[in-house]
């Protein structure tokens, strides 16, 4: 029987699109990073005004959206977390910050983009 490496246990995936990690704290940690439909951005905003136009398509902005989710198994539960980002179209698990803070409760999951 060979020991387990706990740096390539929490390492390993960190280049596959579905990756799971132990956290230090022994927190198994799931990071999923899915792509949304773009949005475009006009610069007309609120209601239709007469005699306004909408602007040229080479003024319209596309805006690249992605959604981060992440689930946290603590105690046997899963408790997910998700955010939105924007104009960030290589974001990879590298970009990405997690932490997770046990209370008696709910644990709290904090995402942060480090980019």
């Amino acid at each position: 029987m060979s020991l387990i490496d706990t740096y390539q246990l929490a390492t390993g995936g960190q280049n596959l699109r579905d990756t799971y990690t132990l956290a230090s704290n022994g927190i198994l940690i799931r990071v999923d990073i899915d792509d949304l439909p773009p949005v475009y951005d006009t610069g007309i905003g609120g209601g239709i005004i007469p005699g306004q136009e909408c602007p040229p398509k080479e003024d319209i902005k596309k805006i690249t959206r992605k959604k981060i989710t992440v689930t946290a198994i603590v105690g046997g539960i899963e408790y997910k977390e998700s955010i939105i980002v924007e104009d960030m179209p290589n974001l990879s698990i590298k970009d990405i910050d997690v932490n997770v803070v046990e209370t008696d409760v709910k644990p709290k999951i904090t995402i942060s983009i480090t980019k």
